[in-house]
């Protein structure tokens, strides 16, 4: 198994490398840097269904590798370029990458 978790480790990198678009510090909820430097890819646009009225929404997200948010607060945020985005929601969570919806 050591070989598939470096071939693994090996895609996450050149997959962050590639779509990344930026290094940003997550937050906890109180403001406090848990992880800096960490790798995101930041979508606008992202389309939301509103349970609650049954519209679909535009929302922006943050997808990161789920193992560099070590404790994950879901009351966080990410300070990217200056900005800071909130995390709102679990858009997916495969179990090793993890999309946020973010608001700022």
């Amino acid at each position: 198994m050591a070989g598939f978790g470096k071939a693994l480790e090996a895609m996450d990198s050149a997959i962050a490398a590639s779509l990344n678009d930026g290094q940003a510090d997550y937050l906890n909820y109180a403001g406090a840097v848990l992880a800096e430097g960490v790798e995101v890819i930041l979508d606008r646009d992202v389309e939301r269904l509103d349970t609650v009225s049954g519209m679909l929404d535009r929302t922006v997200t943050i997808t990161v590798r789920k193992g560099l948010l070590q404790p994950f607060d879901r009351k966080g945020a990410f300070r990217l370029d200056g900005k800071a985005w909130h995390i709102d929601g679990i858009a997916v969570d495969d179990g090793h990458w993890l999309t946020l919806y973010v608001v700022s």
